[in-house]
């Protein structure tokens, strides 16, 4: 007869989960003192999801950041406007002209930042799913202790 047993435990620095496992048997041909435990669990495609919203998520707050310092009249010769507008403009060329820009010349809002901060979030979203349906695997470590034997020995 086999019995499992799980434990689970919560790292407290860095909040992973550990999940220990034990499967031991009494059966006579398999010593009872042999088990197996796991050692680790991974899944090497959620790092590859989370570099993707990590990537898309600093792109939509760099346009966010544009839009809101366009709306507020910020001063486009400063340095750090400057900068901003200079590295926007490259996610926003698809996007140039699409729409109206609203307000006066203090105060604007270009929608086409909206369109593109959407479309941004959508192909984010899209590549990460498409990553985690193609890449998700679990990895399981385990690590056998005991006398292992053969069956029929």
């Amino acid at each position: 007869m086999e019995r499992r047993e799980t434990d689970i435990e919560r790292d407290p620095v860095t909040g992973q989960v550990h999940e220990h496992r034990r499967v031991t048997s009494d059966d006579p041909v398999m010593p009872a003192d042999s088990s197996s435990e796991v050692v680790s669990t991974t899944n090497p495609g959620w790092r590859a999801v989370q570099l993707i919203y990590l990537v898309f998520g600093v792109i939509d707050g760099l346009l966010l950041i544009r839009m809101v310092l366009k709306l507020l009249g910020a001063n486009p010769h400063a340095g750090f406007s400057n900068w901003l507008y200079n590295v926007t403009d490259i996610f926003l060329a698809p996007f140039r002209n699409l729409l109206p820009t609203i307000g006066n010349e203090q105060s604007q809002l270009e929608m086409s930042v909206v369109v593109a901060i959407l479309v941004y979030a959508l192909i984010g979203w899209a590549v990460a799913r498409l990553f985690a349906i193609v890449f998700y695997r679990n990895i399981t470590v385990a690590r056998r202790s005991g006398g292992m034997r053969p069956r029929g020995y």
